[in-house]
């Protein structure tokens, strides 16, 4: 059973289509990859799964109910989000702000539990952010930044994570973590994760499926074995490239050149 599913949804900025007719089941335990080139409708597609765009035709339906009639509180608590762009303006600590990925759960008035504490200081430790803790958020680097927001939303411990390309800022090492931090959820907690990706060969290593967009279509999408191939490419970023398997990670690899590179005729 789905535990989000997309009905036929249109949406437009200006009269101007950027989400044509589409339709997708994400399913419980699944890793999927959102790929594609540059204003394709990416962003665009996570804001309406999550309610915060409203789409002209066609519904999202969240555990067999349409979003749009879950409370915002609601909503927070089975669908955790790291947006591409954010701003923290305000003097907290990194701490306060992965705290903050508790409070759809604490009552109003109250205070955070003993257990909320234990939690976030766990999640500190698996993200490495423990001599970050007690830092103002506004003097953290890009990529600390960014580490930050995506433990606040591992602490919300929803069913469903959308990610809007999650390792943009971060370095190699920890861009690996944080992945792996996920797929492993997906696995033993059987998760859902959504995750707009730059780095394809990223998504081939982490993702069960991909989705492939293009002008706000879905080109191709399905389990990886499927759909990833040199024609889904060529047609979605105009580009040529070559696929290999890689046994040691168990994965397969893309090596990208241009169409007018010396490898064009190979």
């Amino acid at each position: 059973m789905a535990v989000l599913e997309v009905r036929n949804l249109y949406f437009s900025y200006k009269e101007t289509p950027v989400l044509d007719d589409v339709s997708y089941n994400f399913k419980r335990g699944v890793f999927y990859g959102i790929l594609g080139p540059n204003g394709c409708g990416k962003s665009t597609f996570l804001d309406l799964l999550l309610g915060y765009l409203k789409p002209e035709k066609g519904e999202v339906i969240l555990e067999q109910k349409n979003i749009k009639k879950y409370k915002k509180r609601e909503i927070a608590k089975k669908i955790a989000y790291v947006p591409q762009n954010y701003a923290v303006n305000f003097p907290y600590t990194a701490e306060e702000i992965v705290l903050m990925g508790r409070y759809p759960y604490i009552p109003k008035f109250s205070l955070p539990t003993k257990k909320d504490y234990q939690l976030v200081e766990h999640i500190e430790k698996l993200m490495e952010l423990d001599s970050l803790r007690h830092r103002i958020i506004t003097n953290l680097s890009g990529g600390e930044k960014q580490r930050v927001m995506i433990a606040r939303a591992i602490a919300q411990d929803t069913q469903l994570t959308l990610l809007d390309e999650p390792t943009s800022n971060l370095d190699i090492k920890h861009s690996l973590k944080i992945l792996d931090i996920f797929r492993k959820k997906v696995k033993k907690e059987n998760k859902t994760v959504i995750c707009v990706f730059h780095n394809i060969n990223e998504a081939a290593q982490f993702c069960d499926e991909l989705i492939f967009m293009k002008k706000g279509n879905i080109i191709a999408a399905g389990c990886i074995e499927e759909v990833l191939n040199e024609d889904v490419l060529k047609e979605v970023f105009e580009i040529k490239c070559r696929i290999y398997f890689e046994k040691r990670l168990n994965c397969y690899h893309i090596i990208f050149y241009s169409v007018e590179g010396t490898h064009e005729d190979d």
